[in-house]
C-alpha cells in the first residue's frame, strides 16, 4: 500500500509470476529461492512510523497463525473471519513511508531475477501442472515450509495421499492414529500378531467381516464424477517375513557400542549363518507357517459365499530378498488353503522390486542377490559379483563372506511345485525418478511397468539409491500401489510378502499425517488394509493409455 497503484501492480504481477513458475516445482534445488526472495524483498516493502502497541501484535498475530481445520465449514469460517480481520485493519492502517525510486528499482530487478533463476532451475524436467495433487490448505503466513496458495503444490507430507484407507476396519489403527498411540504400541496387543488379537475370533478386524466384504466391493468415486472408477478397492495383506538369520544377529547387538555400517560381517561368527541376504531360521520357518494359515482364514473370510469366479480375484508379490521368498513358499505353495487361491488366479507369485527393504547398499542383509551372473547384453559377467558398490569396495577384513553363490532364479526353482515370476524390465533406461531406490512424491505420475525386477542386481544401484528416510519408502510405495491397481484391475485382494519398514511406509501412505506412531509389524505379521484408489481423473487418462 506504501508503492503508487503501477510500482504495486508490477510487483504484484512478477510475484504471481514467481509463484506459478518457480514454488510449483517440487525440484530440490529450486526450494531455497522462495526464503530468499521473501527475505531480500520484505525490508523494501514499507516500514512502520510507529512501533505498534500490544493489542495490535495480539491481532497481527492471530491474523497470521490462524489455519482453517479440514472441512468446508470451518473453512467458510476462518475466511469469513479473516474478511473480518481485514475490514478492520483498513481502517486502522499505519501511516507508510514509500521506498525511494531506486529501492522500487532494485527489488524489481530483483524479483525478475529470482523468477528468471527459478525457472533456469526447473529446466525442461517438469511436468504438467494438471498431473499434479493440489493443496487445498491456503497459506496465510507463519506456518511451514512448503504452505502455499489453493492450488499450487506443496511437498507430500501437505499433499493428499494418492492412495487412502478406508478407516474403522482393524483394529491396529488405534495404535497409530489415536492420541494415546504411544502407550498402546507399548501394550499387550503391540506384542500380538493381528491375527492372534481376541483370540482369533475376527483375526484383529474392529467389526463383523460381512461388513468389511461389503466395503471392498463398494464403488469408489473419484473427483465427486458421476461414473465409478471400476475395482478402485481393494485389499491388501501385507506379510512381514518370519525371523531371519540378521534379525538373530541384531538382538545381540543390543546393548553393545554402535557398529560401523561397513563393518557389518557378512557372516554371523556365533551361528556360522550368512547375513548377506541372510534365510529364515528355523523360528522363522515356522512363523511363515503359521502365517500361512492366518491368509487362509483370511482369505475364507473375505470370498465367503463367493462363486468360483469371485476366488480368482486373487494376486501374490514378494520381495526379491531370500527371506520374503522363503516366507512366501511355505505361507502361499505348501498352505494348500492358501495355494487353491493362487492356482485358481492363475498367476505365479510375482518378485517385485519396488517391496524390498528400505534400501542400504552398505549393509550386507539390506542387499539382493543378482537376477544373473552374465550381462544379458554382452554375455560378461556382472560387475561386483551381484554385491553393491559400497559392499565390494570394503577393506579386505570386512569383505569375508561377502560373496553370491546362487541367483534369485536358484532360489525361487528349489522345489518342484516353486510358482515365481522374475521379469526383469528390458529398457534399462528410465527417468531418475523411476530408478529403484530414487522415486520421489510425483513419480506415481510418470512410473509404469514397474512390479518386476528394476536392475539385474545391486552394482547397477548408484549412490543416489540409499533410501535416507521412511519418505523414500513412502513414495516408492506409492509408485508401487499405482502398478498394481493398473496391472492387477481385476484382483480383489493383493497378498504381499514384505518387511517392516515396506509396511511401515505403506501405512505412512495410506494414513497420511494422521498416523501417529509406528506400526511395529512383528515378524510374521499380516497387516490388513482396505486400500480405496483416489487418484485425480487426469491421472488415470495416463494409464489408460499405457500399453502393457
Amino acid at each position: 500500500e506504501a508503492f503508487s497503484p503501477r510500482i504495486s501492480s508490477l510487483l504484484s504481477g512478477v510475484s504471481a509470476l514467481y509463484d506459478r513458475e518457480v514454488m510449483t516445482t517440487s525440484r530440490p534445488n529450486a526450494s531455497w529461492v522462495g526464503p530468499s526472495f521473501i527475505r531480500a524483498l520484505l525490508p523494501f516493502v514499507s516500514s512502520p512510523l510507529k512501533t505498534p502497541t500490544r493489542a495490535e501484535r495480539a491481532r497481527d498475530e492471530e491474523v497470521l497463525l490462524l489455519k482453517p481445520s479440514p472441512g468446508k465449514e470451518n473453512e467458510s469460517d476462518s475466511d469469513a473471519f479473516l474478511d473480518g480481520q481485514e475490514a478492520s485493519m483498513k481502517t486502522k492502517k499505519d501511516k507508510r513511508t514509500p521506498p525511494s525510486r531506486g529501492v522500487v528499482i532494485a527489488a524489481a530487478v530483483l524479483t525478475s531475477f529470482v523468477v528468471v533463476l527459478g525457472r533456469e532451475s526447473v529446466g525442461k524436467g517438469g511436468f504438467d501442472e494438471r498431473m499434479r495433487f493440489k493443496a487445498t490448505r491456503p497459506f496465510l503466513g507463519g506456518g511451514k515450509g512448503g504452505e502455499s496458495v489453493e492450488g499450487a503444490t506443496t511437498n507430500i507430507e501437505e499433499e493428499k495421499s494418492a492412495f487412502v484407507a478406508v478407516r474403522d476396519l482393524f483394529k491396529y489403527e488405534s495404535r497409530i492414529l489415536s492420541s494415546d498411540a504411544e502407550k498402546e504400541n507399548n501394550g499387550e496387543d503391540a506384542r500380538k500378531r493381528n491375527y492372534e488379537m481376541d483370540d482369533g475370533a475376527l483375526f484383529g478386524a474392529s467389526r463383523q467381516w460381512g461388513s468389511i466384504r461389503a466395503k471392498i466391493n463398494a464403488e469408489v468415486f473419484n473427483n465427486n464424477e458421476t461414473t465409478s472408477r471400476e475395482n478402485g478397492r481393494k485389499l491388501f495383506l501385507f506379510v512381514r517375513h518370519g525371523e531371519a538369520a540378521h534379525n538373530v544377529w541384531g538382538e545381540r547387538q543390543k546393548g553393545e557400542a554402535p557398529m560401523p555400517n561397513e563393518q557389518v560381517p557378512c557372516t554371523d561368527e556365533v551361528t556360522g549363518k550368512s547375513l548377506l541376504d541372510p534365510s529364515l531360521t528355523q523360528v522363522g520357518l515356522h512363523e511363515a507357517t503359521e502365517s500361512g494359515k492366518a491368509l487362509m482364514t483370511y482369505m475364507e473370510k473375505v470370498f465367503k459365499e463367493s462363486g468360483e469366479e469371485e476366488a480368482k480375484r486373487v494376486a501374490f508379490f514378494t520381495s526379491p530378498q531370500a527371506r520374503a521368498i522363503e516366507t512366501s513358499r511355505l505361507a502361499v505353495l505348501h498352505t494348500s488353503g492358501v495355494k487353491k487361491y493362487q492356482s485358481a488366479s492363475g498367476k505365479s507369485i510375482r518378485v517385485s522390486d519396488l517391496i524390498r527393504n528400505k534400501i542400504d547398499l552398505t549393509v550386507p542383509f539390506e542387499i539382493r542377490r543378482p537376477y544373473s551372473f552374465e550381462d544379458d547384453l554382452t554375455g560378461d559377467l556382472i560387475q561386483y559379483g551381484g554385491l553393491s558398490r559400497a559392499l565390494a569396495r570394503r577393506e579386505e577384513k570386512y569383505l569375508e563372506g561377502c560373496e553370491f553363490t546362487k541367483t534369485l532364479g536358484d532360489i525361487t526353482s528349489i522345489h518342484e511345485n516353486d510358482d515365481y515370476e522374475i521379469a526383469a524390465r528390458e529398457n534399462a533406461a528410465q527417468e531418475t525418478k523411476c530408478r529403484l531406490g530414487e522415486a520421489t512424491s510425483d513419480s506415481v505420475f510418470t512410473c509404469a511397468d514397474e512390479l518386476g525386477l528394476l536392475v539385474n542386481s545391486d552394482g547397477e544401484l548408484r549412490y543416489e539409491s540409499n533410501e535416507l528416510s521412511m519418505q523414500s519408502v513412502r513414495d516408492r510405495m506409492r509408485v508401487w500401489f499405482a502398478n498394481v491397481f493398473e496391472e492387477e484391475r481385476d484382483a480383489k485382494v493383493i497378498v504381499a510378502f514384505v518387511h517392516s519398514d515396506i509396511i511401515e511406509g505403506a501405512l505412512k501412505e495410506l494414513y497420511g499425517d494422521d498416523m501417529k506412531s509406528e506400526y511395529k509389524a512383528l515378524n510374521g505379521d499380516v497387516v490388513p488394509a482396505l486400500v480405496k484408489d483416489v487418484r485425480p481423473k487426469e491421472y488415470l487418462n495416463f494409464w489408460n493409455e499405457t500399453d502393457y
